[in-house]
């Protein structure tokens, strides 16, 4: 009764609840409505079949329970119609209850033909909680001004506000009552949404609980962020408000460091930066102990011990034009002529553009003059080479080259294939912009400009000059990163740019609208490098000529939404946030399961640009898009229908299914090979089978398989018209 009281009230006041609207019935919910629909609010949902007895006689409690409770919303799943659904929320019997709250489900279960107080009870202890404030700068004033107020500010992206969430409301639940009694009301503040109020509100770090009292503050909740120390801090509240205690209390601002994303460690540093070199200070596990910036010069590489093909780290200007490293790539001038011999030996160090080509192919005569040009004019800058593939046919297997010319950047065994046009300032562009410096950033506008020019940015707190910033920049440079880092001295100026006060040296990537912070040791190159590696796309990127290679053999699995753009932005927007809903599924659930979400990337191919593409290798007409396709790089497969045998809807619940159904091998796979290539596959392995039976010979079974294949070989080579000679671009392994 208390608690239906205070939410009757706190609604008067048109505050916005994070409890959903009401309800009254249930709502019939399937594999392509269930995850829009429970997006936002708290869920009850139940899982049945119609021919489940027990599902049969549990049906008048529920339809009860469902008249009687009007706080929450109820809707049903068919389990027989929606099997992988209902496996996905980990039902093994019907009917299973469950609760979903803003779309994540909690762990508890209801299982079987359970009482109606039962129901209810559990719907009481795992559905309904205290009212809490949805607080911003709109409103905190007017309605955090009266009262007594307990108010948690947090960031949505923090690791530390993500474990402490389910405490917070489990503490709030038990106290309700209590609180209620006492006139105590429950907030809570989004600070990368309200940064200036959580700054007036004494919060240095998140999450940040304080306490206040007709809008002034008090103090800080000083105990450990979980449920039995919260809980008991809460219901102690009532009585202080009634001995007045509260009222009376002036308030002191106290830094509580223990569960923050920071602590009194990263201001020591700040203040030894400022002073000059100090000891290397210890945190409470943030991130892994790094060296200070400002080492001792016994400590700095003398220029003698630089590595002669090694750019210093050098940040550009203001105005973003990139600087060139001191170290000199090219002397002359001139193009370089890589052979099988000498290959490995000249790219082992410096980054290589270099051309593989055919004598006798007519794109790669047309190029050949502007190459020369092009080793004249980046004299300096990066060395040019080429590769004649019909003398080094093996060696440009290797570099998996399947056309002439292929254009590929070269630097450290990391490599970038050039497929734009073949005119000398188009190359030039490139180069520049592989090999861009990264840019000092004072403020939210350069840092924006940045942004401009990617998907994704990354931002690097620290001295420019010292031994990390060098090392992180080498690192990135190396994978043609460095142009989209931000290196930020300041720390306020990182900290509003972060969202977080973070101690130095740190390293963070800016993408789909949040921040990720390399919890590392950035000396680890190892660790660096791969996770450069899972944040250099952004959740849903385009797919597009420049991207493709890495985006298919980075990936074990890829998942391409194919949209129609010419049926209207509406239509594309809507496909584009189903798919991209289904990444951010897929990506929590592998952050659970422990497994990598690198494993498994998502982007959008715009089906116009790419029509007779999307139509030969994956056999789905322009009249089937939107539609989804799961690729499997690595085995030349394809999956475009569903475990049901049908096509994958495109709605962010179907795609997930249908991605954890092809990860887990129960999809039907598709060949991206022809059928002559499959069929003489077939053939050559009949082949061998009986040379070894009738002749029990090894070597002419072999020998009958090599001769079989160049026939093969060469008629489809004719068949096709030397397809993979004329294409510059071939999206998966070649037949």
């Amino acid at each position: 009764m208390h608690l239906r009281s205070l939410v009757a009230g706190l609604a008067l006041l048109g505050i916005a609840w994070a409890a959903p609207a009401a309800g009254g019935t249930a709502q019939t919910l399937d594999s392509a409505t269930f995850s829009e629909r429970t997006r936002t609010g708290t869920w009850v949902i139940k899982h049945f079949s119609p021919k489940c007895k027990h599902c049969r006689s549990f049906q008048p409690k529920w339809e009860q329970a469902v008249a009687a409770l009007d706080d929450v919303q109820f809707g049903e799943i068919n389990c027989a119609q929606n099997e992988q659904l209902c496996d996905t929320h980990n039902v093994e019997a019907w009917p299973t209850v469950s609760v979903f709250k803003h779309g994540q489900q909690q762990k508890r279960l209801l299982v079987g033909d359970q009482t109606k107080e039962a129901l209810l009870q559990y719907i009481a202890e795992t559905a309904q909680r205290p009212a809490v404030a949805v607080l911003g700068a709109g409103n905190f004033t007017e309605h955090a001004g009266k009262g007594v107020w307990l108010v948690k500010h947090y960031s949505p992206f923090c690791p530390h506000c993500r474990h402490m969430a389910p405490h917070w409301a489990k503490a709030a639940d038990e106290a309700a009552a209590e609180l209620g009694e006492a006139g105590v009301l429950l907030g809570e503040v989004n600070c990368i949404d309200n940064r200036r109020l959580c700054e007036d509100n004494f919060v240095d770090g998140y999450p940040t609980v304080n306490l206040f009292v007709d809008g002034r503050f008090v103090e800080e909740m000083l105990v450990k962020y979980e449920f039995a120390p919260m809980k008991e801090y809460m219901l102690k509240l009532p009585g202080r408000v009634k001995s007045g205690e509260l009222a009376a209390k002036k308030a002191v601002p106290v830094v509580a460091n223990d569960n923050r994303d920071w602590d009194d460690a990263a201001d020591a540093a700040d203040k030894a930066q400022e002073s000059g070199p100090a000891e290397k200070l210890e945190t409470d596990g943030a991130r892994d102990a790094e060296p200070k910036s400002e080492v001792s010069k016994a400590n700095e590489p003398k220029p003698a011990e630089t590595k002669a093909n090694e750019p210093k780290a050098e940040v550009s200007k203001a105005d973003g034009e990139p600087k060139q490293p001191e170290e000199s790539y090219n002397p002359d001038g001139e193009v370089i002529t890589l052979t099988k011999e000498n290959f490995a030996e000249r790219t082992a160090s410096g980054p290589w553009f270099i051309k593989f080509y055919a004598p006798w192919c007519p794109h790669c005569q047309h190029l050949a003059p502007e190459w020369t040009r092009l080793g004249a004019s980046a004299r300096g800058r990066i060395n040019i080479g080429e590769v004649n593939c019909d003398e080094a046919g093996q060696l440009c297997a290797a570099q998996n080259v399947q056309g002439y010319p292929t254009l590929r950047m070269l630097w450290a065994g990391e490599s970038a294939v050039y497929k734009g046009p073949r005119e000398l300032d188009n190359m030039l562009s490139f180069v520049d912009s592989m090999l861009a410096q990264p840019r000092a950033i004072s403020d939210a506008e350069q840092l924006q400009t940045l942004q401009e020019q990617s998907d994704v940015v990354f931002v690097f707190h620290g001295d420019a000059g010292g031994a990390t910033a060098r090392a992180v920049t080498a690192a990135m440079r190396k994978m043609f990163l460095a142009g989209r880092l931000g290196i930020v001295k300041d720390a306020g100026v990182a900290q509003a740019l972060l969202g977080a006060k973070v101690a130095a040296p740190a390293l963070a990537a800016i993408k789909d609208g949040r921040v990720v912070t390399y919890a590392g040791a950035l000396s680890d190159a190892d660790a660096l490098r791969e996770w450069l590696y899972a944040e250099r796309f952004p959740l849903l990127p385009e797919f597009t000529r420049e991207n493709a290679d890495s985006l298919f053999y980075d990936s074990d699995y890829l998942v391409l939404g194919i949209m129609a753009t010419d049926q209207g932005r509406e239509s594309l927007d809507a496909t584009r946030e189903h798919v991209r809903d289904a990444a951010m599924q897929y990506q929590q659930w592998a952050d659970k399961q422990g497994a990598s979400p690198a494993a498994v990337r998502f982007a959008w191919i715009d089906g116009s640009k790419w029509t007779s593409y999307v139509n030969s290798v994956f056999r789905v007409p322009a009249a089937e898009w939107p539609a989804v396709v799961i690729v499997r790089p690595s085995e030349d497969q394809f999956f475009t229908h569903d475990i049901r045998g049908k096509k994958i809807e495109v709605s962010a619940m179907s795609v997930f299914l249908a991605v954890r159904a092809a990860v887990d091998g129960r999809l039907r796979a598709q060949s991206t090979r022809s059928i002559f290539v499959r069929a003489a596959k077939v053939v050559a392995q009949a082949v061998v089978h009986v040379w070894s039976l009738f002749f029990g010979s090894l070597i002419r079974a072999a020998v009958s398989l090599a001769v079989l294949a160049l026939l093969v070989y060469a008629g489809l080579r004719r068949a096709s018209g030397s397809r993979s000679r004329r294409s510059s671009f071939t999206l998966v392994k070649a037949d």
